[in-house]
Formats: structure tokens, C-alpha cells, sequence
């Protein structure tokens, strides 16, 4: 797959969701125009490509200048990380605050749109391509998936964004909002928030299923790793069925996951140091390469570094720092702790110890930071752009573990979802130690959990292991609004923010599970397209 993403399409698609009027209707000079494309089984690859590229700009941070990465926004709605000082916008949407003009929420939200732009034409125009028929449903599996998973995006990030299921011409564009209903079982205190009708969530979980029943492998292998195969696909479709609480359809996906010859990685720092892109831990990754001038380099290694500790190519940005708060949800020697996160003068990178000079929240991200050479471990690294060849995980074996734990423990099955906490637990026995000065030699394994707790002690102890096991990783944030859970926990006094600035968050139920229409694109449609409530 990262031999495939070299490919760049250059498509006269500036605006790919329309067709040309009259005044427009001309060949344009230098590109290929979707009149003369879509021919051939390279155009339906390079389109495939151009579609697969959309992963790239925003969840590994492609592009240095742009403030849109979904994945801080994972991080930055709950209380685990706090943004560079630079970020306003980070701030405002950490504390319910951000104006509905902001522009984060508009690149956010039009960048899932251009994604669906060339996801919908090329579903449209390769079916007629005269090409192997394998292949032509091969690609077909990965639109239809491409397409489901930027329309789950749309949906619990916006909730009412429009549905498009189809290129569209200029007087089309002015759509109304999806229907999006949710509900709150006030029977329960965790897991009491589902969403019970939502238009996106429908039209992904079609495409999702029409994925399934194209010819897509059950788990990708050799040169085809990185590209959508039924895994990746169950995956996507698992959280559609959370978010809706259809706990045994749940149940069915995860398990045909589980079946598929996942395993996790022995050492849990492996995941993030881009020396095993594509493991048997990797159920979905953006892919990335380096130095080919291809516009597929990785950025998010100066994104998430610390701060002007020099640990990496550019110095490393720190747009997002953890907090003493997740810092403190650490169990005492769980070997996470050190391999997410860098503690003023007790870890170190490479003989280097961590001097927070930004005077930031004493703690710096540690996951992903890719030093230069000769310690980038073969990691290929531009020293000039300061870009990185490392792929960017979005789904790990570890997380379908916790969410079979998850539909156990709704399904009155607290023994068995212990069970797959505890898988994930075990493998503090073989997570090393990445400090060199501060080295432990001693591995920690932690304790099992009981197989004997009650649905709420078995919920709160998934939700700590999730945590801890994906922080930094844009998770968090969103699992507190899928659970119903985020008003009470981020407005707990105890939270690190509330304590240095009482009431900082400011979490409204009702409202903030999601974010609001960008008000420019309200403006554009002249009133057919309506705000989300509450903003």
C-alpha cells in the first residue's frame, strides 16, 4: 500500500461535487478532465488513491499548516490533554466555547465532504470502466468503505450534516440536515446515551455492508497491507452498532475480527516508533512514505512532540501536552505511563532528559516521536520539511478487544469481557522500559482484574483500560459523549483544568455531544440548512 499512496491523481476536480455549466464547460489546460477519465483500470486505481489520500491530510497531520487533525480533537474534548498555547481554538473547543464560525470546524467539516466528493464520482464512473472484474469490486469494497467511514465522521462529529450519496451539480448543493435522534436511559449511570436514529449512521452502515459483499479479503496481507479489507470494515461498522447500542450485532462483527488472525504486539512502544507500519496489531493505518515528493510524508511527529525539547526533526510543536490528570490514571508500574508520556526530569528520549522549556503541563508526548538519525531506528526522516515516512494507526487489535469487553458486559457477561480486559493488561508483562537514564529493567505486569465485579465496576474498569491504553491517540473525548458520560466527568472539581481554573469546562448535555454546522455553510444555503441545537 505505501508503494500504491505514491501515486498522486490530478483530476480536474476543484470542486468535484459538481458538473460543469455552460460557462464552465470547457477543457481546462494541464489538467485531466473527468470527461476524458475513468477510462481505464490505472484511472479507477488513481482515483481509489485519491480517495485513500483523503486519510492522509488530517489524521496524521499531512499538512503542517493546517489546525484541522481529527485526531486532537479525540484528546482535546476530555480532560487528558491540553493544547499549545498558541491553539486558541483548541482551548474554546475543550470548553464548549468555540464560535460556530470558527474555522476549525469548517476544515473539519468540509474536508470530510471532499473526501465523499471523490469517493461518490468514482463509485459512479468505475462500474462502466472495461477492467478486471476482481479488481473492479476490489476497489469498489474500499469506496463504498472510504465513503462509510467519512459519512460515521460527519455523524458523531456533526450529527445533522448533510447526507451525499451522489456527485452533485451546482443547484444541488444547498442540502438540508440529516435527521440525528438520540435518547438517555436514565436507568443507567454509564453506557446510557444511544443514538437511536441518525441518517449518516444509516447510509454508512448500508455502505459499510456493501463493502462486505465485494471482493475484499478478510485481513490484507503482503503488498496490499494499509488498504481496507473486511477487518477494517467490521471495525467501522462495530461503532456504528455502539453508538446504537446493537450490542449483538456488535458482538458478531468483533468476533469475525477476532477471528481473522489479529494479534497484539508483544511490546507496546513498537506500535509508535514506525518500526512495525502495518503489524499484526494494525487493523486500519494511514499510510504514509517519505522524500518522494509526493505529498504522502507523515507531519505528526513535530505535531506531537514536546515543545522545543529538540527531540525531533523541527523541534517538535507540542500542539497537544497530557495532563497531570491523565498522567494520574495510571496504575503504579504500568509501563504505558512511560511509553505515552515524557515527566519533567524523569524520562528521557535517547539519553536526553525531558526539560518541559516551554513551561507547559510538566508532560510531553512521548508516542510517535520519531528522532533524527542515527536513533530513527531505519524510520525514514526529512530533515529539512521535517516530515516522516511512519504510518498512523486509527484502529488497533487492543481496541476490538476492549469493545468486545464492552458488548459483554452490556450483554450480562462480566466474566468473559474481564476476560478481554485482562488480554489487554498482560502485555505490561513484555512492554519494556524506553528510558535510558531512568531505565527500569524490572518489567511490571499488572494485575488481572476480577472476573466477579458488577456491570458498574466492570464499566468503569473498561473505561480506565481504555484510557490509558489509547491516550493521546484522539479517543477519549469521544468515548465520554458516546457513554452519556461527559457532563458529570468534566465537570468534576476534581478534573487537573477545573482545579487551576474552577468551572473551565463548560459542557452542556444536549448539545455538546456534537459539534455545530459551520455557520458559513448555514450562510451559503440561505436558511435550507439549520443549526445544531443548543448553539
Amino acid at each position: 500500500m505505501k508503494q500504491i499512496i505514491a501515486v498522486t491523481l490530478y483530476l480536474g476536480l476543484a470542486w468535484a461535487l459538481t458538473s460543469c455549466t455552460s460557462r464552465l464547460d470547457k477543457m481546462p489546460y494541464g489538467v485531466v478532465s473527468t470527461d476524458n477519465f475513468y477510462k481505464s483500470a490505472d484511472d479507477a486505481q488513481m482515483a481509489v488513491t485519491a480517495a485513500y489520500k483523503s486519510f492522509e491530510l488530517l489524521d496524521g497531520q499531512n499538512t503542517w499548516n493546517t489546525q484541522a487533525g481529527y485526531i486532537p480533537m479525540g484528546d482535546i474534548t476530555s480532560a487528558d490533554a491540553q493544547a499549545h498555547p498558541d491553539l486558541v481554538v483548541y482551548y474554546q473547543i475543550q470548553q464548549s466555547i468555540c464560535p460556530t464560525s470558527s474555522d476549525q470546524f469548517l476544515m473539519l467539516y468540509q474536508r470530510c465532504y471532499k473526501a465523499l466528493a471523490l469517493t461518490n464520482i468514482a463509485l459512479e464512473r468505475i462500474p462502466d470502466i472495461d477492467m478486471d472484474a476482481d479488481l473492479k469490486s476490489q476497489y469498489m469494497g474500499e469506496l463504498y468503505f472510504i465513503r462509510g467511514f467519512f459519512l460515521f465522521r460527519l455523524g458523531y462529529m456533526f450529527g445533522t450534516a448533510p447526507l451525499v450519496t451522489k456527485s452533485l451539480s451546482i443547484d444541488e448543493l444547498d442540502l438540508p440536515n440529516s435527521v440525528r435522534e438520540a435518547s438517555w436511559d436514565t436507568s443507567k449511570s454509564y453506557n446510557n446515551y444511544t443514538i437511536t436514529h441518525s441518517e449518516l449512521f444509516d447510509q454508512a452502515e448500508a455502505d459499510f455492508l456493501a463493502a462486505l459483499n465485494e471482493k475484499l479479503p478478510d485481513k490484507c496481507t503482503g503488498d496490499q497491507m494499509g488498504r481496507a479489507d473486511k477487518g477494517a470494515v467490521k471495525a467501522y461498522l462495530t461503532q456504528v452498532y455502539l453508538y446504537e447500542h446493537r450490542w449483538q450485532d456488535a458482538k458478531k462483527q468483533l468476533e469475525d475480527i477476532m477471528s481473522y488472525g489479529y494479534a497484539l504486539l508483544p511490546d507496546y512502544n513498537d506500535l509508535f516508533d514506525g518500526t512495525h507500519d502495518n503489524s499484526t496489531e494494525a487493523v486500519f493505518e494511514v499510510q504514509y512514505t517519505a522524500l518522494n515528493q509526493k505529498g504522502t510524508d507523515n507531519f505528526a511527529t513535530v505535531l506531537n512532540a514536546p515543545n522545543a525539547d529538540g527531540f525531533v526533526a523541527g523541534g517538535g510543536w507540542g500542539w497537544t501536552r497530557p495532563t497531570p490528570d491523565l498522567e494520574q490514571e495510571y496504575e503504579e508500574g504500568d509501563p504505558r505511563l512511560q511509553a505515552t508520556i515524557f515527566r519533567k526530569g524523569i524520562d528521557d528520549f535517547f539519553g536526553q532528559m525531558f526539560a518541559d522549556r516551554v513551561n507547559g503541563t510538566g508532560l510531553g508526548t512521548r508516542k510517535w516521536c520519531i528522532a533524527n538519525p542515527p536513533n530513527n531506528k531505519g524510520v525514514t526522516i526529512d530533515q529539512v520539511s521535517w516530515y516522516n515516512s511512519c504510518n498512523f494507526t486509527l484502529i488497533r487489535y487492543s481496541e476490538v478487544l476492549l469493545w468486545y469487553a464492552e458488548v459483554m458486559n452490556e450483554l450480562g457477561d462480566q466474566a468473559t469481557a474481564a476476560r478481554y480486559v485482562n488480554m489487554v493488561r498482560a502485555r505490561t508483562a513484555t512492554t519494556t522500559d524506553p528510558n535510558t537514564i531512568n531505565h527500569e529493567p524490572v518489567v511490571h505486569e499488572l494485575d488481572p482484574i476480577s472476573t466477579t465485579l458488577t456491570y458498574d465496576q466492570m464499566f468503569l474498569a473498561i473505561m480506565h483500560e481504555r484510557r490509558v491504553e489509547f491516550a493521546m491517540e484522539g479517543k477519549f473525548g469521544w468515548d465520554l459523549r458516546r457513554w452519556g458520560i461527559a457532563y458529570d466527568y468534566l465537570h468534576d472539581p476534581n478534573r487537573w483544568q477545573n482545579q487551576v481554573t474552577p468551572g473551565y469546562f463548560t459542557y452542556k448535555k444536549d448539545k455538546d455531544e456534537i459539534f455545530p454546522i459551520p455557520q458559513i455553510e448555514i450562510d451559503r444555503s440561505k436558511g435550507i440548512l439549520k443549526q445544531n441545537s443548543g448553539y
